[in-house]
């Protein structure tokens, strides 16, 4: 009996902690990521070193796979250091017992379109505005652009914003969409993942003539990170054709991006052709100026909203802006953690406790090292041509290198084993794995090769 109790607070324990720990995955990946896929994932044991996990399809489950898994189980082997892998299992059924009476719920068959507002769609963050976006030399271009079609739509159809992460590409949706809800009354602003997620929902419902009515129907579409919609041609297809229905009846599209139309993995080239087919422009770090600029608005924001009259001195605004240069986003981070101490402490701070509060941020430079970058590096160092490095050739002089280049993907950005897989010319997520597991061996071996890899690796660093 009492280890019956044993096994049943064990299971609520480990069921509460991984309630808890999707706050943890909510806050790391945002609310649209995690509406979409993580919050369908649920708890169901630990079964010696393995979390077991179970999901409503089978479509969930292999996008969940193939783009988070690895780092899930990175994050949860921090909590529960016994957990070496995660195990997917798909339940279309869930059955909830209530006072000896049971419930079947069929989430395939629930409705869940009954229009577009309930159909699941991002929306517009109503703070995210002209007015408040901070315009310098890295997004004069794109600005200006997002004004233009406000006025004149079809001005420039589609408009492809593309950027790194957190440097404004989504505010300037969001203050697209802002503007012109106040005209139209059919503007749809979604994110590529929950364009993906809602399709394969409607074809499992039968409702595919509804998701068209919807999305064909819209006068302005806002797609934010369309590098997602990659790998499945049933989704491409349909938003092929839901993107040609929207330019031939006038409809503007705007769509945000991590790179330009050209360099996108695993999208058809007529789709890259379409979207190459408007005004393309990108967004830059924010140079040191724009920083500045950006820091002392929220900063003014931060003095108002609070009680009390302590504001950060210019040398810790400027600390900030001179440290975190590559995202906005983490930028802004750093300046909460320091307001939070400001109010909570109620005195002003110096640089050298700014340093101290922000430590970890600080030491997170490796972070922001693409799979691009780490590419261009390892091809300069071993002076061979990116074109034999991304081919098939087997050479030692080709092959060690692109492994090595594969090994610090893995240990120098949160990029999952397929995602790696795939910038290097489409490999499977096998061959990444073999190239890691060969580079860590040689690195033991031989001496020297291991100084070639810590050479590489600090030069990235330093290039950040």
């Amino acid at each position: 009996m009492s280890n019956q109790i044993s096994l049943k607070d064990n299971f609520i324990n480990d069921k509460a902690r991984w309630e808890s720990f999707q706050q943890s995955l909510l806050g790391l990946y945002g609310k649209d990521v995690y509406t979409s896929w993580l919050q369908n994932i649920n708890f169901t044991k630990i079964n010696f070193n393995t979390l077991v996990l179970n999901v409503k399809t089978r479509f969930i489950r292999d996008w969940i796979v193939a783009h988070y898994a690895d780092k899930i189980l990175d994050l949860y082997k921090k909590l529960d250091t016994n957990i070496t892998r995660i195990e997917f299992q798909i339940s279309e059924r869930v059955e909830l017992k209530n006072n000896n009476k049971s419930n079947i719920i069929d989430f395939e068959k629930k409705d869940f379109i009954q229009d577009s507002g309930s159909y699941g769609l991002s929306k517009i963050d109503e703070r995210l505005v002209f007015d408040n976006f901070i315009v310098g030399k890295s997004n004069e271009l794109a600005f200006t652009a997002a004004n233009r079609i406000i006025d004149n739509l079809n001005k420039y159809n589609p408009l492809y914003i593309y950027g790194g992460v957190g440097l404004g590409k989504t505010h300037l949706l969001n203050a697209i969409g802002n503007k012109l809800l106040k005209k139209l009354d059919k503007v749809i602003y979604v994110s590529a993942e929950r364009f993906m997620y809602q399709f394969v929902r409607s074809i499992k419902n039968n409702d595919v003539v509804k998701f068209k009515d919807i999305f064909r129907s819209a006068k302005v579409l806002i797609i934010d990170d369309i590098q997602f919609v990659s790998g499945k041609d049933v989704t491409q297809e349909e938003f092929f054709h839901t993107f040609n229905a929207l330019i031939e009846s006038g409809s503007q599209i705007v769509i945000s991006c991590d790179r330009p139309p050209n360099e996108l993995d695993r999208i058809q080239d007529r789709i890259k052709s379409r979207l190459s087919g408007g005004l393309v422009v990108d967004i830059q770090s924010p140079d040191f100026e724009q920083r500045v600029k950006i820091l002392k608005q929220r900063c003014l924001k931060e003095f108002h909203a609070s009680e009390r009259n302590i504001a950060i001195d210019d040398e810790v605004i400027n600390f900030i802006a001179n440290e975190l240069k590559l995202s906005i986003r983490e930028m802004i981070g750093a300046f909460n953690r320091i307001a939070a101490y400001l109010n909570i402490n109620n005195r002003k701070i110096s640089v050298a406790e700014a340093k101290g509060i922000l430590r970890d941020s600080l030491n997170k430079i490796e972070t922001n090292i693409t799979i691009e970058d780490i590419q261009k590096t390892v091809v300069s160092y071993y002076n061979i041509s990116m074109h034999d490095f991304m081919s098939s050739r087997r050479s030692r002089s080709v092959a060690r290198p692109r492994q090595i280049a594969m090994y610090l993907s893995k240990k120098m950005t949160t990029k999952s084993l397929p995602d790696i897989g795939r910038r290097f010319s489409g490999r499977d997520h096998t061959t990444v794995i073999h190239a890691i597991k060969k580079v860590e061996e040689l690195m033991i071996q031989d001496k020297n090769f291991e100084n070639e890899v810590k050479d590489l690796n600090q030069k990235l660093t330093k290039t950040v």
